[in-house]
């Protein structure tokens, strides 16, 4: 009796072993089921949306791709017994470090999304499918060793790129347009995601872990949710380039004269800053001479972005109205040109310093003041 006390705590650390290696494949499993759906649902979603422009094109290609590496790991690791591999698979490493320049792709796409970047897509092909074709015939490990150390260092390239891609592409727009919508400040939280990937998938890669794969499955579901979500939110802007863009092939001749009356009047007057989808090229066409003009006077003589110049403007005719009328914030909002309420909030708040109700609140103390005076 004494004997099997003793054996009993001996014998109960091999199963609760046992159960929690049971509990962390099933996990595994579901994560790669979940994994899998998202990418069905979200492909789907991208085909039902329209693929009017090129940059959702390349997102419903880039899914389909996943799909289909999704596909082949799941026959790999699940119809033909060799789930043993997980993801220390060359094969199945060869297959993710392609989707690294896919999402370098995808980062050119939203931070110019009119140029043609197929020259990039043809060069990363030929090493990555080069060197793939070149460890099945030879089956050289360091073929596969090298490949997975220049897709590490390509990885950080990609997030340096991203950076400053971001900053610069952000400043663009801030130059062309007065709605705060347009804007990439998103993506600086998909390179951040995409960095705690990349630590996931190295450790995953060099140190096979079930746990590791269920984090690295969520984690790359997140950012493919990530990227297809603000994909649609980026049509009002693919629109606007490329009209833009359009505007720039045949810019109207400068008329000097007289311009920086007209440039006031567009403001002082005719109010063009209530238009919430206001852009460089409208204006230019309202003061009469071109963007390029336009957009160099206010950077040189004004000292500001077009973005900053017009919520200037709106952030005054908000300040008349909180101070005049018991119109609603969004109300008011509106009137004043801003595109959302909370866009409102947002620069009124950093331009003035106080919040909008703040400032009514203000305005309505000061007016009694002067009224008991």
């Amino acid at each position: 009796m004494l004997d099997k006390i003793i054996f009993l705590p001996l014998l109960v650390k091999p199963i609760k072993t046992i159960m929690i290696h049971d509990f962390v494949k099933s996990m595994c499993d579901f994560s790669f089921g979940m994994l899998f759906m998202s990418q069905l649902i979200f492909t789907a979603a991208i085909y039902q949306k329209g693929l009017k422009y090129d940059l959702q094109k390349m997102m419903f290609r880039f899914m389909l791709y996943l799909l289909l590496i999704s596909v082949i790991e799941f026959y790999l690791f699940y119809c033909s017994g060799t789930y043993a591999m997980h993801l220390s698979s060359p094969i199945t490493d060869f297959m993710e470090m392609t989707v690294v320049p896919c999402v370098l792709f995808i980062i050119i796409r939203l931070t110019n999304p009119l140029q043609d970047q197929r020259w990039l897509i043809a060069v990363n092909a030929v090493i990555y499918f080069g060197a793939f074709a070149a460890y099945l015939i030879t089956g050289n490990d360091a073929i596969h060793l090298t490949l997975l150390l220049f897709t590490i260092i390509y990885s950080v390239g990609i997030v340096v790129y991203g950076y400053f891609a971001v900053k610069r592409f952000n400043r663009q727009l801030e130059s062309d347009f007065s709605n705060e919508e347009l804007s990439l400040y998103w993506l600086k939280y998909i390179v951040y995601l995409y960095i705690g990937m990349l630590f996931v998938w190295s450790a995953d890669t060099f140190i096979p872990s079930e746990m590791i794969a269920v984090v690295y499955n969520i984690m790359l579901m997140l950012m493919i949710g990530m990227f297809c979500y603000f994909v649609y939110r980026q049509d009002d802007m693919l629109r606007a380039l490329e009209c833009l863009n359009k505007e720039e092939i045949e810019e109207e001749p400068v008329k000097s004269y007289g311009f920086e009356v007209r440039f006031q009047n567009a403001f002082a007057k005719e109010k063009v800053y209530l238009n919430p989808k206001l852009n460089i090229v409208e204006l230019a066409m309202a003061v009469g001479t071109n963007r390029t003009y336009i957009s160099n006077y206010i950077n040189q003589q004004l000292h500001t972005t077009f973005y900053e110049y017009v919520n200037k403007w709106r952030v005054e005719h908000a300040k008349e109205l909180l101070a005049s009328t018991d119109l609603s914030l969004e109300d008011i909002s509106i009137k004043a040109g801003f595109n959302s309420l909370s866009s409102f909030r947002r620069y009124f708040t950093r331009s003035v310093g106080m919040t909008p109700m703040a400032f009514r609140r203000a305005a309505e103390k000061q007016s009694m003041e002067t009224v008991g005076e």
